[in-house]
C-alpha cells in the first residue's frame, strides 16, 4: 500500500469516527434536554437555546475535522 493509500484510509477512519462522535454527542444533548423537560416542563424555554448551542458546537467540531482532513489530504504527494 502506498503512502497515499494509507492517508486515504486514515482520512476515511477519521471522518467515520468523527461522525460517530458527533451522533453520540447529539444524542447525549438530546437525552439531557428531554430529561430536563420531563423533570421541569416550565423550564423548557430556557433550555432550548442551550440545546441548540451544544448541538451546534458538536456539529462544528465534525465540520472542523472534515476541513482539516481535506487540508491534510491535499498536502500528501500523489501516488506515482
Amino acid at each position: 500500500m502506498t503512502d497515499h493509500g494509507l492517508v486515504l484510509a486514515g482520512f476515511g477512519l477519521a471522518i467515520g469516527l468523527g461522525a460517530v462522535g458527533a451522533a453520540f454527542g447529539d444524542g447525549l444533548a438530546g437525552n439531557a434536554f428531554i430529561s430536563g423537560v420531563a423533570r421541569q416542563p416550565e423550564a423548557q424555554g430556557r433550555m432550548i437555546p442551550w440545546l441548540f448551542t451544544i448541538v451546534g458546537l458538536v456539529e462544528a467540531m465534525y465540520f472542523i475535522n472534515l476541513a482539516f482532513g481535506f487540508v491534510f489530504l491535499s498536502n500528501v504527494p500523489a501516488a506515482k
